[in-house]
């Protein structure tokens, strides 16, 4: 009797243990897996744009990612060696070791090697870019800005800046004066003071020293000369200076 009992209880206690242990298993593959499993081979992709190879690799490899650089293309504004573009982009979710495409700057050869950048500033724009040109510079954008300081068609700033250490071919950006815009003086004659502030500025002049005097043949309180006279031309913000006719000077 004592041994029927004690095997009836060790088979209840078996079944019971399997029984408890198959739903630890399902609820573990079910529930648990999927969210461990997501986690250890999913990561999202870093943004290398920028960055050297060194940097890039360093980055990827503590998201457990593998960098190849599928393509090289030159590009002026970069230093080279800079990754230019990736693939795929920062943001997206890939498999942990996979691989990231990168673009990487490589700027071609020196023609013949390091040298200061000319100084072409206050240069006609055709001078200069000969020069630059004979230096084994290239020419690149030419932008057109309003200056007091230069002339007409005079290069007024230069992108790297003068004097610089940089490799022969490199792109040379300016920046070349259009002078100061001229303006037609109005006329202001027998305008009021206010008159005349407001018709100048408009024109885009300011009004300059203001003096009096008393003529009894014209009516008070109007401009009865100003300098420069109408129709001259001078440059914008320029000032025009007047003499108002008034009863009485002080």
């Amino acid at each position: 009797m004592y041994y029927e009992s004690g095997a009836k209880y060790f088979w209840i206690s078996l079944f019971t243990s399997l029984i408890v242990s198959s739903i630890v298993c399902l609820v573990l593959i079910v529930f648990v897996s999927p969210y461990i499993t997501q986690k250890k081979t999913k990561v999202d992709v870093p943004n290398v744009k920028g960055m050297k190879e060194d940097q890039a690799s360093l980055v990827l490899k503590n998201k457990d990612l593998l960098l190849l650089i599928s393509e090289e293309r030159e590009d002026p504004n970069y230093e080279n060696g800079v990754i230019l573009d990736q693939d795929p982009l920062p943001g997206f979710t890939i498999e942990k070791g996979s691989l990231i495409k990168v673009t990487m700057n490589k700027k071609s050869a020196p023609l013949i090697g390091e040298d200061a950048i000319p100084d072409v500033r206050g240069q006609q724009l055709m001078q200069a870019k000969e020069r630059l040109e004979k230096s084994g510079y290239i020419v690149g954008r030419i932008e057109f800005q309003e200056s007091e300081s230069y002339l007409k068609d005079q290069v007024m700033s230069m992108n790297p800046a003068p004097g610089s250490k940089s490799m022969k071919g490199t792109i040379i950006n300016i920046i070349v004066s259009t002078g100061v815009s001229e303006i037609t003086v109005p006329n202001v004659y027998r305008k009021s003071v206010s008159g005349a502030r407001i018709r100048l500025e408009k024109a885009g002049l300011k009004l300059g020293n203001v003096r009096y005097t008393t003529n009894i043949e014209l009516p008070f309180d109007i401009v009865v000369s100003q300098h420069p006279s109408s129709g001259t031309k001078v440059n914008s913000g320029s000032s025009v200076d007047i003499v108002v006719n008034r009863e009485g000077t002080y």
